[in-house]
């Protein structure tokens, strides 16, 4: 049910939609204001290496958020994630290897657009906070309940169109917030990629 090629797949859909989009909107037309939005993107990570050992964190994002006149949006994401761990407290150092683990969140979500008069692109910096529950304890040994905490930086291409373009960069924090006794938390680099629909 869940594959680590999951969000590949659901990364070259919204690159084709994008594209298809984009040749249907060659011609030049008067931009229409952008209140609400759909966001729906792949991201990709590893986080940093400590004793405990490296995760990789793999999603697919649904995202609905509301734009104000001023720049700033607010929304929800929804997201599915497959975390690849070490399978168990000490799996580095004994060679117990790694698991797929399964898991969901949802996040409230602010952002903000830079150079908002721009058709080509729009520069943004946001921040995403929420609850995650995973099959499996994450990191093993922990918590299935945990908070996963986000900063992202990016750009919309072609803001203007029904479909645009989104890339950027997230750096999220997952951590139980001393809900169970061992709380290590996990710093994940991801780079995200997918498109926007108005």
């Amino acid at each position: 049910m869940f594959c680590s090629r999951r969000p590949l797949t659901a990364l070259a859909f919204a690159f084709l939609f994008t594209l298809a989009a984009r040749a249907q909107n060659s011609t030049e037309s008067k931009p229409l204001p952008i209140f609400a939005q759909w966001r729906v993107y792949a991201s990709d990570g590893r986080s940093m290496q400590n004793w405990h050992g490296q995760a990789q964190l793999q999603s697919i994002n649904l995202e609905r958020a509301k734009q104000y006149h001023w720049g700033g949006e607010f929304g929800y994401i929804f997201s599915s994630h497959v975390i690849t761990q070490p399978r168990s407290w000490f799996g580095h150092k004994f060679g117990d290897g790694d698991e797929n683990v399964p898991a969901g969140s949802v996040s409230l979500l602010v952002r903000h657009r830079f150079n908002e008069n721009s058709h080509f692109a729009q520069p943004f910096i946001e921040l995403s906070s929420g609850p995650m529950w995973a099959r499996t304890r994450v990191p093993a040994g922990t918590s299935r309940f945990n908070f996963i905490s986000q900063m992202g930086v990016g750009y919309v291409f072609h803001p203007d169109r029904r479909a645009s373009l989104v890339l950027g960069w997230r750096i999220a924090h997952i951590s139980n917030g001393g809900y169970a006794p061992r709380n290590p938390g996990l710093n994940i680099n991801s780079l995200m990629i997918g498109t926007q629909l108005r």
